[in-house]
């Protein structure tokens, strides 16, 4: 457990991909819809269409953020800045308060894995 924040990339990465099956899933019907329509410019200005093109697109994000972090993680040895942890902190309070019956809870273990070597380090640094 104590060197939990080597694996933050990995875990952002299996949110991202959590929530592009759980995309995919519900939105099957719409998926092949766009495909029968051909793709290109099929999203246009249909709520349902667009919640799902950005719903994916914010997984894709997810992921590719979650191979960087990773990338940074393996290459530096080193945890993820804590500032990356407090921003996570923030954005799931944000999105539980207007969300709480969602995914968002995710982000907690993650913000905990990212700032968990920052706050025992400062536990072991104080007087």
């Amino acid at each position: 457990m104590k060197h939990i924040w080597k694996y933050s990339g990995w875990y952002l990465i299996g949110i991202g991909v959590i929530h592009n099956a759980v995309g995919l899933l519900l939105g099957q019907d719409i998926v092949l819809e766009l495909l029968a329509d051909g793709v290109i410019n099929t999203v246009n200005t249909e709520y349902d269409r667009n919640f799902l093109f950005w719903f994916l697109v914010v997984g894709f994000f997810w992921i590719g953020t979650g191979v960087h972090w990773q990338s940074i993680l393996r290459t530096f040895e080193k945890p993820l800045p804590s500032y990356l942890g407090w921003g996570v902190l923030l954005f799931a309070l944000i999105g539980v308060a207007f969300s709480p019956a969602s995914g968002i809870w995710l982000f907690f273990p993650l913000a905990w894995m990212i700032l968990q070597p920052h706050l025992l380090r400062s536990r072991h640094c104080s007087p």
